[in-house]
């Protein structure tokens, strides 16, 4: 439930624009990265033949600078983190309960590496499948002071591609899945801003479900179609979601999708146990064109 009051009707206005600058931002990132091949490689047909490598490499690129905590900064001496803002605010409190076996879903560049350094985080597993972050991602890692836990897997997080990647990490993490599937492999699964990326969400979340251990938790941080039916909900940023669809918000941004209706999905998945053990989900920013929402579901005890 929401327990949030929408801002005023100019501050409702200009949050339907938020999305048009970060789809501006990446299409900047594309055409740039575009050029370089044709004028700089000599790659003249790669915009139709290289089509996935190039939006891959101008995502990549986009990312980095999106998630620096000091993109936003004029100042290029000023060193201090920001306090999170906006959605960005739901997503400390909830990650610092992250304990146990932890899987990172697309942890692009390492953003939230400093809340997950908690002792009682015995392995971290990130799943990035964008490979030109892992450098990064690796850096940040060992500047967070976890580089001997933290295992980058250069997979996507459908079960076909995860499990290999586990595997590979030669740590043991699938021996007793494998033995017996009702066991899962992990005590936390963090889901922060991926979902709605991944393709075929609905059997994606299925398998991670799976692969969660008895008791289990998975961290939720999503934005999501905007439930505009209900009483806080928006018609007008349901409409503006579309409209950002189709000039190519998915294309340019990682195959995101704005209409995803993932707490439905969340929500389901666990039916073939009778349900979550518990459901603490809240929703924020109903009025918008990017609702989130944000908290624990934890897996009922074998």
């Amino acid at each position: 439930m929401s327990t949030e009051s929408p801002p005023p009707l100019f501050e409702r206005m200009l949050g339907m624009l938020e999305p048009a600058q970060l789809l501006a931002w990446a299409m900047s990132h594309y055409i740039r990265v575009c050029s370089e091949a044709v004028f700089q490689n000599g790659q003249l047909f790669a915009p139709i033949t290289q089509t996935r490598r190039l939006r891959d490499e101008a995502f990549g690129r986009f990312w980095i600078e999106f998630t620096s905590p000091r993109q936003m900064s004029s100042d290029p001496t000023n060193t201090e983190i920001p306090e999170p803002v906006g959605s960005s605010a739901l997503i400390p409190p909830l990650l610092r309960t992250a304990t146990g076996t932890v899987l990172d879903i697309g942890p692009g560049t390492g953003t939230q590496m400093p809340l997950l350094t908690s002792p009682s985080i015995t392995a971290l597993y990130g799943a990035e499948p964008c490979i030109s972050l892992h450098s990064t991602l690796r850096a940040t890692a060992a500047a967070a002071g976890i580089a001997s836990k933290y295992h980058i897997l250069p997979s996507g997080v459908a079960a076909s591609d995860l499990l290999p990647a586990l595997r590979a990490t030669n740590t043991g993490v699938v021996d007793q899945y494998d033995a017996d599937p009702r066991a899962g492999i992990f005590d936390t699964i963090l889901c922060v801003r991926v979902l709605c990326s991944v393709p075929e969400m609905e059997r994606t979340v299925k398998e991670l479900y799976g692969m969660l251990k008895p008791g289990g938790r998975l961290l939720v941080t999503e934005h999501v179609v905007n439930p505009w039916k209900r009483a806080k909900g928006s018609l007008l940023g349901r409409i503006v979601q579309g409209v950002y669809q189709v000039l190519g918000w998915s294309y340019f941004i990682g195959d995101c999708c704005l209409d995803r209706d993932t707490e439905r999905v969340l929500r389901g998945v666990a039916d073939v146990d009778g349900g979550w053990e518990s459901v603490e989900l809240e929703s924020a920013f109903e009025w918008s064109a990017m609702p989130y929402i944000s908290g624990t579901l934890v897996k009922k005890m074998v």
